[in-house]
């Protein structure tokens, strides 16, 4: 994503939900899932970025919206403690064995966290049904 052929970003500031999310790691390929399941989980940390259209619609591939993920706005607090409205990405529909198999919610997401899960490319997938697996 950091491409310039994708568009342009810049780095607006750290940023912490206001509401609570379930975010886990679960799958073969140990992806982070942000469930929209408000009011559950924790209020997620993350970094905020203002991007340009042709950005957010590479953003919007990446993640299948609306197919898979869905982009909603969601009141963030950053860390300066104003509140601004931004999109996030939420997985709006999960099987029950995706949680039963995944991670202990989180508060935030690092491939390389004491979960001992370490994000695998899922490249070779053959369908969105795959990263259930």
């Amino acid at each position: 994503m950091t491409d310039p052929k994708t568009g342009s970003y810049e780095f607006v500031s750290g940023g912490k939900t206001i509401e609570k999310f379930p975010l886990i790691i679960a799958s073969k390929f140990n992806i982070p899932f942000l469930l929209n399941d408000a009011g559950k989980g924790h209020r997620i940390s993350g970094e905020i970025y203002s991007v340009d259209e042709q950005k957010l619609a590479a953003l919007d591939e990446l993640e299948s919206h609306p197919t898979f993920y869905r982009r909603e706005e969601h009141p963030i607090e950053m860390t300066n403690g104003d509140v601004l409205k931004v999109w996030i990405y939420l997985l709006p529909t999960w099987r029950e064995e995706l949680v039963q198999t995944a991670s202990e919610p989180m508060p935030n997401y690092s491939s390389t966290g004491s979960h001992g899960r370490v994000y695998v490319s899922s490249e070779n997938t053959e369908c969105e049904d795959d990263l259930f697996k």
